[in-house]
């Protein structure tokens, strides 16, 4: 009640003081934001990079995109470096502990699996480089520089793992730990930054996913205005859908790419299929199914009537 009294009699200048003071990011974000996103120079690598990456991939729509979509998780429905990220993590968390017993005891059966489940994280960390640099091959700007730190620091780590086997192998095992666990140490951080792309970016997440949309029919315009073979912008409460007209039938899509939030109204559409000016994943118009990635997730569809001369646009739930 003292804090409500207090909250009270200040004044309005003094309320306007405390309300705009910013709050403050955590320590370790905050490392992120003013130090790894600002280092430039890393766009002078990226640059060369990315350039023969787009090369070897094949120009955004392409049908001969076949090994990007399958690194993209367009197959799959979901990306797949996330879900190949964690057997590296794992298996070395699994080193650490099996190292630390080791040091206890000096058991054979413990230095056997310390450094097998050390090959095993070389072998998933291969895997997960691979499909992270054709996710990271569509970023710019920041996400990009972030991007590219997490990927230089997981190669160090793999060189340093590697290292740090062949010490182990040779005899000089307390040295080979010693290597690992700093190897570990860099995971940790580089983890870290793959979970700020991720979570604090959005990066590889599905932008359809947090669109509602109503339970009933909303009219969005007249069907005499909407032009045949066109891709149109229509607000469905508030959830931005793209209209299209093919012969006697009517489609709708979301409007927002599910692969980086690209507007789709804004792409081309050629056979029933739209392709998102951004990064050029491609959808059919009459069920959103994926024709071509980067975008692993379908689009979300809409349910199209008309009434009294009106288009009504209901959200489907996905399949």
């Amino acid at each position: 009640m003292a804090s409500d009294r207090m909250t009270a009699e200040q004044s309005p200048k003094e309320l306007k003081s405390w309300t705009q003071t910013p709050p403050l990011s955590p320590p370790l974000r905050h490392v992120v934001e003013d130090v790894v996103e600002n280092q430039t120079w890393l766009d002078k690598l990226a640059d060369p990079i990315q350039n023969w990456l787009l090369k070897f991939f094949g120009q955004p729509g392409q049908p001969q995109r076949k090994l990007k979509n399958l690194l993209n998780g367009t197959w799959f429905g979901h990306p797949v470096h996330p879900a190949l990220t964690d057997v590296p993590v794992g298996a070395w968390s699994a080193t650490l502990l099996l190292d630390l017993a080791w040091l206890g005891k000096e058991s054979e059966g413990m230095a056997n699996g310390a450094d097998l489940t050390l090959l095993l994280g070389l072998l998933g960390a291969a895997g997960a480089a691979v499909t992270g640099v054709a996710d990271w091959s569509d970023q710019v700007d920041v996400d990009r520089r972030v991007g590219l730190l997490h990927g230089l620091l997981n190669t160090g780590i793999t060189v340093t793992n590697l290292a740090s086997l062949f010490m182990r192998r040779t005899g000089r095992r307390r040295a080979g730990i010693a290597l690992s666990t700093l190897g570990y140490a860099a995971t940790i951080f580089s983890a870290y930054l793959g979970g700020e792309m991720t979570l604090g970016k959005g990066v590889g997440v599905n932008h359809g996913a947090f669109e509602g949309g109503s339970d009933d029919y909303v009219a969005v315009m007249d069907e005499k205005d909407l032009p045949a073979g066109k891709l149109v912008r229509v607000d469905a409460a508030g959830i931005p859908a793209v209209l299209v007209k093919q012969g006697k039938r009517l489609y709708a899509i979301a409007a927002t790419c599910s692969h980086a939030g690209g507007p789709l109204d804004e792409g081309t559409l050629e056979d029933g299929v739209v392709q998102c000016p951004w990064h050029g994943s491609c959808f059919r118009v009459s069920d959103g199914s994926i024709v071509n990635g980067p975008a692993a997730y379908a689009q979300p569809t809409f349910s199209v009537r008309v009434r009294a001369g009106k288009i009504e646009l209901r959200r489907l739930e996905h399949a």
